[in-house]
């Protein structure tokens, strides 16, 4: 059984060998240049999957020292009473141009639809006045001419069957 696992092995091993290039017994600069040009030719991942980019700044910057922050955090809130009466007025001018333009829009629709008020009135007008000319419509009832040629093929129908 011995005999048969190395026949394998050698069978295995030299399958390996037809599939890949070996580089025993080549010179050191060979093998150099080798590695260098298949280390150039696989592919790396692209820039966007890689977890870790060194142009990318990966931590939180360092929070204050907490000294600083429980001074601020306890100091009542600074009222500036200068700004209040612009602020104000800034407020208000803001919201008359807001109504003013509410406004203007408003009465650009009410011309809008003033206008095709008009335009149907003068179509409905014209209409009237094109009425008595336009030729009357009458649905159709079955004249005696369908009648007639009914019968007329109905006859053209007993006589051949008369003629046979």
């Amino acid at each position: 059984m011995s005999s048969e696992q190395n026949r394998e092995q050698t069978e295995g091993q030299s399958e390996f060998d037809s599939q890949c290039l070996v580089f025993a017994g080549s010179k050191e600069e060979d093998v150099d240049f080798a590695k260098v040009f298949w280390n150039s030719v696989s592919l790396h991942p692209p820039w966007e999957s890689r977890l870790v980019s060194g142009d990318i700044r990966q931590r939180l910057k360092v929070a204050n020292s907490s000294q600083q922050n429980a001074r601020i955090s306890h100091a009542p809130p600074a009222v500036d009473t200068r700004k209040e009466p612009f602020l104000l007025e800034a407020y208000i001018k803001e919201k008359t141009e807001e109504k003013l333009g509410y406004l203007e829009k408003a009465r650009k629709r009410e011309d809008i639809m003033e206008l095709l008020r008009k335009q149907r009135a003068e179509r409905i007008k014209k209409e009237l006045l094109s009425r008595p000319y336009q030729p009357k419509y009458t649905p159709k009832v079955q004249s005696s001419t369908a009648a007639d040629s009914s019968e007329e093929a109905w006859e053209t129908l007993r006589s051949l069957r008369d003629f046979n």
